[in-house]
């Protein structure tokens, strides 16, 4: 029996990404907590969990359920949501052209974690490209591998004939 040649999506999220002690004493975050209070704070922190878990670490939340459910779970009201949103737009802690679309990218999130991915041997996830004002794409990259639990044996042919 050979080995199976397998392919396998690479994995395009993260269990963490660096939060460090100075993390308040950044502008984003002086801003938000001036502007918002705990609620500034508490939404951009449970934003970048999202987007560390999301495949890609991009949200899509053009659909107004999607929009719902992320304001739901950052606690805080559509109006305060959008007001939020377009301050990190602002800020430059979101991509403004996808957020023009209502996809979520965070280059500083991605470039902070890139260590996961030398770690990985691979490259960082890369931006959505913004295709229309409906959707976005990412780019896939299947790695192949090969799995065996058992040797190679060369046969050799015998020639019995006299």
């Amino acid at each position: 029996m050979g080995g199976r040649l397998m392919a396998r999506v690479q994995k395009d999220t993260v269990s963490y990404f660096p939060h460090d002690a100075n993390a308040c004493s950044g502008d984003t975050l002086t801003v938000l907590q001036s502007r918002f209070g705990n609620d500034g704070y508490a939404f951009w922190f449970k934003l970048l969990e999202k987007l560390a878990a999301a495949d890609g670490h991009s949200l899509d939340v053009n659909n107004s359920t999607k929009w719902h459910l992320l304001l739901a779970k950052m606690g805080v009201n559509e109006i305060t949501g959008v007001e939020i949103m377009n301050l990190l737009v602002e800020m430059q802690a979101i991509d403004k052209e996808l957020w023009g679309s209502k996809v979520i990218w965070s280059q500083k999130l991605v470039d902070n974690i890139s260590d996961v991915y030398k770690n990985r041997r691979r490259e960082l996830p890369q931006i959505p490209i913004s295709t229309n004002h409906n959707g976005i794409t990412t780019e896939k990259k299947p790695i192949t591998t090969v799995r065996s639990t058992q040797s190679k044996v060369k046969e050799n042919k015998v020639d019995n004939t006299i």
